[in-house]
């Protein structure tokens, strides 16, 4: 295996490594703003912070979208040195 291939690799996984955190911290987000309870005669007991929850949200899109053009622009790269060695 060549270096630039195993360093293409590393590359692909830590992206979607990237990612795969990226939709967890998504998962958990959702999670703590699908327990926001329902506010009865006015009352809120929020137990969620929705500000905070909005800021992992899209620190999560963010996170995932630069993951996702790491791997797009590693495949490029892959696919126009396999041009110029073919």
């Amino acid at each position: 295996m060549y270096a630039d291939e195993i360093n293409e690799m590393s590359v692909m996984q830590t992206a979607l490594e990237g990612i795969r955190r990226a939709e967890e911290r998504v998962q958990r987000a959702a999670e703590r703003l699908a327990r926001l309870p329902l506010s009865v005669d006015g009352a809120t007991d929020d137990v969620v912070d929705l500000s905070a929850e909005t800021a992992a949200l899209l620190e999560a899109k963010n996170a995932h979208a630069a993951n996702a053009a790491v791997a797009q622009t590693a495949q490029e790269l892959e696919r126009h040195l396999l041009d110029i060695l073919g």
